[in-house]
């Protein structure tokens, strides 16, 4: 009986690290660098990474996502928080941070990055290491 459990503890250690790896994954290359506001970091908030289709139409890779950190600095994912972002040609976005929809939020301001763009607003994202400078800038 000890045998049987065992070999089925076994199999099915196995299957889970082996079964569901990222069949079909995209590569994916580290994206990472600071973002500023009128010389100063950025403190709060969310940049997204979106493909741009290619000449035939077609969206290569995945999303991405970073978290700006207080010191102005972020380092984007795809699949995990920091593991980088699928090559190729991306739309770039900034999301300030919305307040917690709470009570004692109801009179809080908003952050003083909302409503601000960022620029590039397309980047081309290189096998190997993209160390990249974001702005933000008020809205034309």
């Amino acid at each position: 009986m000890n045998r049987i459990l065992l070999f089925h503890l076994i199999l099915f250690s196995t299957i889970s690290l082996v079964g569901c790896g990222p069949s079909g994954a995209f590569d994916t290359a580290p994206v990472h660098g600071t973002v500023t506001f009128d010389g100063q970091p950025v403190t709060e908030g969310t940049i997204d990474f979106t493909p741009i289709a290619g000449g035939d139409s077609q969206m290569t890779g995945k999303p991405a996502a970073a978290r700006i950190n207080e010191d102005g600095t972020f380092s984007a994912g795809t699949y995990g928080d920091s593991d980088g972002v699928v090559p190729g040609k991306k739309r770039v976005r900034y999301s300030a941070p919305l307040p917690e929809d709470t009570r004692e939020n109801a009179n809080k301001a908003p952050s003083p990055f909302t409503g601000l763009q960022i620029e590039p607003s397309e980047i081309d994202v290189q096998a190997g290491d993209n160390k990249i400078e974001f702005f933000l800038k008020k809205s034309k």
